[in-house]
């Protein structure tokens, strides 16, 4: 059985259900790099280009976790849109190219193309024949159907934390893209903090693509970034029950910058407090968690105003 390794990292937040059984499916026995921890982004903070924004660093350490890990095949899909008429971000467009330059040439990337602009169908159409490529027409049907299954249950079990009933006085909405809102190395540890204040939280994961995709098309120029577009229809979607919103933002993420602009134009006009937290490699837990408390204490008592 040959081995495939698949950095924990960016869209793997996204897609690991699907993609991890889709391969086993093929036949590979599929490897995921450790949890991002300091040693790991160290990697990536050496090698990758300076201007990079910290997910993308991060993900290169993956890779190269991976690879000194004896893992010689790895997992890196060209994505290019995976919503109808929608993009990813333009820095991940070229992600196999980007990272091959920073691994041993030995190393051997599989990278499908997916492009969904095109709908549900299409994307299909390119897993399936990257599948082809390692297993009879049955198999990669069999192996797809699986696949589907999985990620469909991992994205129902995150809906339904929005109808979990918590006694906890506030209810915050976190924004921002999924690799950073679920990496707790890369947040400092963010959702855990916010667990501790006792604060009920809400994710863009919280709500159907559908949904969001709606909403996003209600705006004068609506978002061609899937990731944008999701954060934003979170927002109109749980809007009448928070008490506030986090954004986070990788430093220097252009997209992610313009929607920090909209985010804060409509919770103004919902009477809503932001707190705008912008991550890099300098920034520190601990001042993450000072600028969670004293947030947390403004919304305590805006609420019992």
């Amino acid at each position: 059985m040959s081995t495939i390794g698949i950095p924990r990292a960016l869209y793997y937040f996204h897609y690991y259900p699907l993609w991890s059984n889709f391969l086993e499916g093929l036949g590979f026995q599929v490897i995921f790099s450790p949890p991002t921890n300091k040693e790991i982004l160290e990697w990536g903070l050496l090698t990758c280009v300076d201007g990079a924004c910290l997910p993308l660093k991060a993900y290169v350490g993956h890779a190269q976790a991976l690879t000194q890990a004896g893992v010689d095949q790895l997992f890196v899909p060209e994505l290019i849109g995976v919503w109808k008429r929608e993009f990813i971000c333009t820095s991940f467009l070229g992600l196999p190219d980007l990272l091959r330059q920073y691994l041993p040439s030995t190393s051997i990337l599989l990278k499908p193309i997916l492009d969904g602009r095109k709908g549900s169908r299409e994307l299909t159409k390119c897993y399936w024949r990257f599948g082809r490529n390692y297993a009879s027409r049955a198999r990669v049907k069999a192996s797809w159907i699986r696949a589907v299954e999985a990620q469909n249950d991992f994205e129902q079990t995150n809906r339904m934390q929005r109808q979990l009933t918590h006694n906890s006085q506030l209810i915050i909405l976190v924004l921002g893209p999924r690799y950073l809102i679920d990496d707790p190395f890369l947040n400092g540890n963010l959702i855990s903090h916010l667990k501790g204040l006792g604060v009920r939280i809400l994710t863009p994961a919280c709500i159907d693509d559908e949904t969001s995709h709606h909403t996003n098309l209600s705006l004068s120029k609506p978002f061609f970034w899937s990731g944008a577009r999701s954060s934003i229809g979170a927002l109109d979607f749980f809007v009448s029950q928070l008490d506030g919103v986090i954004n986070l933002t990788p430093f220097a993420c252009g997209a992610q910058s313009l929607l920090g602009v909209v985010v804060e134009q409509k919770a103004i006009t919902e009477g809503l407090p932001t707190l705008a937290v912008h991550l890099d490699e300098h920034t520190s837990e601990l001042g993450i968690l000072t600028r969670l408390e004293a947030f947390c204490d403004l919304l305590e008592r805006k609420k019992h105003q």
